[in-house]
């Protein structure tokens, strides 16, 4: 995985934007559409109107926006759905998961009707 030195990125965001420059254009796309379908039971998908033409850059920013501090682990989700679990080994254990405990901390089954598997 590449490491990226953005100005004013967080951590967070810094790994974010290795781990989707790491996919390839047909797994990004994947990965997006798991985004905008429900996957996630607890979280609304990112409308499709704002993935459908963003790059890897423009990703990141509207996971942050509509995830905040669960955006990682979203994210592991959504690695985890196109099976790139490779991706996820690479993520510290400490940014895995947020600090604090809330509701969505227990809900973080894949919506069954939404499975959003892409064969590469």
């Amino acid at each position: 995985m590449r490491n990226y030195q953005r100005g004013g990125a967080s951590s967070e965001e810094e790994l974010l934007y290795g781990i989707l420059d790491d996919l390839i254009d047909e797994e990004f796309k994947c990965f997006k559409r798991c985004l905008y379908n429900k996957f996630l039971k607890g979280f609304q998908p990112i409308p499709k109107s704002r993935l459908e033409k963003a790059d890897r850059t423009d990703t990141v920013d509207q996971m942050f926006q509509s995830y905040c501090i669960y955006t990682i682990k979203v994210a592991v989700k959504a690695l985890e759905e196109i099976l790139r679990n490779d991706l996820v080994d690479n993520i510290p254990k400490s940014i895995k998961k947020p600090e604090g405990k809330s509701e969505r901390d227990e809900n973080w089954d894949i919506a069954e009707t939404s499975r959003t598997k892409c064969k590469h």
